[in-house]
């Protein structure tokens, strides 16, 4: 019922998007600049420069470094930083999909700040075949900081995660919360890394209880943290060392772009 109830609003939610965007005589995409409709990237674009740029790939992991996701510049299966000092150590496994540069920036800041949001069901078609090679059941959203969906309506994550669920069948797990409403983005790096272990909890032992009912009351043995941006690590870090705390043992972090 959830389901039906959940998809039939984004039905209306497109209808009316498509409806204003008959009216308003479509829009531009941000990359070539084409008309388009629905989406501020055109079909051509969305082919080109984000899902065949995966599919091309033999592995997921194929160029980047095996600890931070991040492209190598050498043949070395990590990078310079992870070398120097290795950050993520709770993560199992990070998979950036995009870099944080040019028309994603501009997508980013579409999506997050001008709140278009119909660019959810764009991002979700994009992550889909990912988590299906991923071998993915179970997803873990990076949570809101505090108060936001009660002040916005809604957040960008948290609608992503519902539409992995509902549209394409994944279980997620909204199992975080964030201790501090401080944004992550006005913090620099040592702000940033002094978050860790610091800024996410898990929820109280009663939600726990409840939230794992549907799927026999055990934690699972791995599952997928989803963010949008990863900058420095430190927020993957941080919630990934707080769910091997509380006992999973596989944690792959997954995110739409990286700051590189």
């Amino acid at each position: 019922m959830k389901r039906i109830l959940y998809l039939s609003k984004q039905f209306v939610k497109l209808f009316l998007r498509c409806i204003f965007c008959y009216i308003a005589g479509g829009q531009t995409c941000i990359i070539c600049g084409k008309k388009t409709f629905l989406y501020p990237v055109c079909t051509e674009c969305r082919h080109t420069r984000f899902t065949d740029s995966l599919t091309r790939c033999s592995s997921l992991y194929e160029n980047r470094c095996q600890i931070c996701g991040k492209p190598l510049l050498s043949t070395k299966k990590t990078c310079f930083a992870c070398r120097e000092n290795q950050l993520l150590k709770s993560t199992d496994s990070m998979l950036p999909l995009y870099s944080y540069r040019l028309w994603n920036k501009e997508l980013m800041f579409l999506w997050k700040t001008q709140e278009i949001r119909v660019i959810s069901n764009m991002f979700a078609k994009f992550l889909n075949p990912v988590l299906k090679r991923m071998e993915a059941q179970f997803i873990v959203p990076v949570p809101p900081r505090k108060g936001k969906i009660n002040q916005k309506g809604w957040d960008q994550i948290d609608e992503l995660c519902s539409l992995l669920q509902y549209r394409y069948g994944y279980k997620i797990l909204r199992i975080l919360e964030r201790r501090t409403k401080i944004q992550q983005k006005k913090l620099d790096r040592e702000g940033r890394l002094q978050q860790i272990g610091h800024a996410y909890c898990c929820i109280s032992a009663s939600a726990r209880t409840k939230l794992l009912k549907p799927y026999g009351g055990r934690l699972p043995q791995t599952v997928v943290l989803l963010d949008d941006v990863c900058t420095t690590g430190a927020t993957i870090e941080s919630c990934a060392r707080v769910l091997k705390e509380v006992g999973i043992k596989h944690v792959n972090a997954l995110s739409l772009f990286i700051v590189d």
